[in-house]
């Protein structure tokens, strides 16, 4: 979970504690909180450049989470979901920082693929849940 817009700390802390609680469920995320400052002010598509999808040769992790500027302004927030994964060929999207969640660990256990996420969102890119 990446940081990438610095202009405001309360919905940060905000986003960080939506994916941070477990879910009703008792699910949690298994993510890392970074705050890069170097990607600070940077649009989408100049995040994604910066993220070629190469795991698992490079990364660890097969999908990137990114609260940029369009998180933090945006009324519920959507976090940026990037795939990683070089044999999976799907575009990023958003996801509700609550559902965060259910794409990390989904996706950890092998029991759904990043398509099946991507291929669910609404007609304005953001994953709601099922």
């Amino acid at each position: 979970m990446i940081r990438a817009d610095f202009t405001d700390d309360t919905v940060w802390s905000r986003i960080r504690r939506w994916i941070a609680e477990p879910t009703e469920e008792g699910f949690g995320a298994d993510v890392d909180f970074v705050e890069d400052r170097a990607l600070n002010g940077l649009d989408e598509a100049t995040i994604l450049a910066g993220y070629p999808p190469i795991y698992p040769h490079e990364y660890r992790h097969p999908v990137l989470f990114v609260i940029d500027a369009v998180a933090v302004t945006g009324p519920e927030h959507p976090v940026l979901v990037i795939n990683l994964n070089c044999a999976v060929d799907a575009r990023p999207f958003r996801a509700l920082p609550r559902q965060v969640q259910a794409i990390q660990n989904n996706l950890s256990l092998a029991n759904m693929d990043y398509v099946e996420f991507a291929m669910s969102v609404g007609v304005d890119g953001v994953f709601r849940g099922f």
